[in-house]
């Protein structure tokens, strides 16, 4: 009876949420269209933001909101033939849309080089050198690859240079530090996230140089 009501209750969350998240993103989508001051990206971040933090607060999976309205927003192509869809002129909103894209790069470009500024302070020597977690940072970092390869191979995707891509960083430190300190498990360390995050980095670092793309010359 109480997994019974737990899945009802997550289950009711994740409908709450996706109405919302439909609702949000189509105002997101209106306010894109239609606002022509100069600034008009930075309040949208916020709303989002706002949004994702309201969420949080209620207990409920904000993720998918910011999962939903990415869909939406880098789909819009796929979309547009919707009579609904039309309504917001897909060809200015795409337009908007590209913008709002490469603003957001260049601020997620800014968060990782300060988080991984911030991350490269907090490093202690003795935790990547700490043979305790280091044979199972291996393990781990096999199976991540190993099953990359496989995925990789099942769609049929070219293995060179995607199979290096796998870097744990972020969001793989802030989910570790959501974890309760009673639900840490002994063999779940900081120094395990750690040489499992420099390691992926270095296999990502050692794929980008050793690849060298096949310059196709026209005739």
């Amino acid at each position: 009876m109480a997994y019974f009501k737990s899945f009802s209750w997550f289950t009711a969350q994740i409908i709450v949420v996706i109405v919302i998240s439909a609702f949000a993103t189509i105002l997101m989508a209106y306010m894109l269209k239609e606002i022509q001051h100069k600034i008009k990206f930075l309040p949208i971040i916020i709303l989002i933001v706002l949004i994702y933090a309201v969420s949080k607060e209620l207990y409920l999976p904000g993720l998918i909101f910011v999962l939903i309205l990415g869909l939406f927003l880098g789909n819009l192509d796929e979309i547009k033939h919707l009579n609904w869809i039309k309504q917001f002129h897909p060809e200015i909103l795409n337009r908007e849309v590209h913008k709002f894209k490469d603003l957001i790069t260049e601020f997620t470009f800014l968060i990782r080089s300060i988080f991984f500024l911030m991350f490269g302070f907090q490093i202690q020597t003795h935790e990547l050198l700490n043979m305790n977690s280091m044979v199972l940072a291996f393990i781990i970092i096999f199976i991540i690859y190993v099953s990359r390869y496989y995925f990789l191979t099942l769609l049929k995707i070219s293995v060179q240079p995607l199979f290096y891509f796998a870097p744990r960083g972020l969001i793989s430190i802030l989910l570790f530090l959501s974890i309760p300190t009673s639900n840490l498990l002994p063999v779940l360390n900081k120094a395990l996230v750690t040489q499992i995050i420099i390691i992926s980095c270095l296999m990502m670092m050692y794929g980008m140089m050793s690849y060298k793309p096949q310059i196709e010359i026209q005739s």
